[in-house]
């Protein structure tokens, strides 16, 4: 039997949003922003942008750092609704500008 290796960067695009559709918006720009340009055209599309919930993930100091410094000025003007704890609003909106 033959062995295959198969990576996400293998998988077409239509499936590759099947995939990332299963998952939290947050988690998908945490952990794949940055990764490659195909990844940060597919994880920039609307459907994963307009609507973010973060009320459980943004507790950790180094998330919120890396949410407020890499991830949200890259966004910031395609999000529609975003749910944030009240202790992080003020870094959060402080980051957009």
């Amino acid at each position: 039997m033959e062995d295959f290796n198969i990576t996400l960067n293998d998988l077409l695009d239509e499936i590759v949003l099947i995939i990332l559709g299963k998952l939290n918006n947050f988690d998908i720009h945490y952990s794949l922003q940055g990764v490659n340009q195909r990844l940060n055209r597919i994880i920039r599309k609307s459907i994963f942008i307009k609507q973010l919930s973060f009320i459980d993930r943004l507790s950790d100091e180094t998330i919120l750092h890396r949410f407020c410094s890499q991830i949200l000025p890259t966004i910031h003007d395609k999000i529609q609704h975003m749910a944030i704890k009240s202790t992080s609003m003020k870094r959060v909106l402080n980051a957009a500008d």
